[in-house]
């Protein structure tokens, strides 16, 4: 479990350098790293199980790469938790996801997908 939960953390830090590299105008990208930082140091399986809270409900569109988890969602239903850092960044997607090209469209499904795949084996 320790080294798929070791690269389920690595693959979220690569993923949220790789929004504040495309994003540098983004702040709210850097500060959730804080965050990302913080939640590691306290509790490292934290980080997996909100991840799997907050894509749950959206686990077939995000495999299925369905743009519409990004275009045509409000994610209401998984505001309610008690951290919305993950629902920030899907925000904040969601408002350049028309403006990506296609290879950072694919690049941010790869990156949700591997979550996916190793949060399952994280237990």
């Amino acid at each position: 479990m320790t080294s798929y939960l070791t690269a389920f953390n690595t693959v979220v830090f690569n993923f949220n350098d790789d929004l504040i590299q495309t994003f540098p105008e983004e702040n709210d990208f850097k500060v959730y790293r804080r965050g990302l930082e913080w939640l590691k140091e306290s509790n490292a399986k934290k980080i997996c199980n909100l991840f799997k809270v907050y894509t749950f409900n959206y686990r077939e569109k995000i495999i299925s790469k369905d743009h519409s988890f990004f275009l045509q969602n409000d994610y209401q239903d998984v505001v309610d938790t008690t951290d919305e850092g993950i629902v920030l960044v899907i925000n904040k997607l969601k408002k350049y996801w028309s403006k990506l090209s296609t290879e950072n469209q694919d690049k941010i499904w790869d990156y949700l997908n591997t979550l996916i795949k190793l949060s399952d084996l994280v237990t």
